[in-house]
């Protein structure tokens, strides 16, 4: 099945494969050991964003929700795809151009992957509560729509291939 996905950063092209990426820059090397014993095979770009550069764009998600909702995930839905290790699409065409429309991009794509996984990218945006962001984080793992407004995001797992322009 194929999916679509907004081109935020300007950097998909047709017949791109987005793998994972071992990065050997990290440093000290006590952290180094840390991202390889969590991800031995790499990060997405989206992993490298949110996980390792803390230079996250103002967005949907923050960088420490990030890593709340992977450590949720670790624990509750090992078998998941990692946010850290993925790139995101939705369903049809209309949807990217919703998800372009509230967060800007430059072009949507046609995408695929063997591995994906539905939840409701609303649940990011959990507030300041504690209790409500580990709710909404579980129910996020658990494929749920949860209380909030629904908008279904494909988690691909990389490595993803990137189709043709669509716009």
């Amino acid at each position: 099945m194929s999916f679509y996905t907004v081109d935020r950063a300007g950097t998909l092209s047709e017949g791109l494969v987005c793998q994972l990426n071992i990065y050997q820059d990290i440093s000290p090397p006590e952290l180094a050991v840390h991202v390889k014993d969590l991800f031995p095979d790499g990060v997405s770009i989206h992993g490298e964003q949110y996980f390792l550069s803390n230079k996250a764009q103002a967005m949907a998600v923050d960088p420490m929700l990030e890593l709340l909702f992977e450590q949720v995930r670790r624990t509750t839905q090992p078998e998941r795809p990692s946010r850290l290790q993925s790139m995101f699409a939705v369903e049809t065409l209309d949807q990217a151009r919703l998800f372009q429309s509230e967060f800007g991009g430059s072009a949507i794509y046609k995408v695929n992957s063997n591995v994906t996984f539905r939840a409701n990218m609303r649940l990011l945006n959990a507030g300041n509560a504690n209790l409500a962001t580990s709710w909404f984080a579980h129910l996020y793992w658990k494929g749920e729509a949860g209380p909030i407004n629904l908008f279904w995001e494909y988690i691909l797992k990389c490595p993803v291939h990137v189709g043709e322009r669509v716009e």
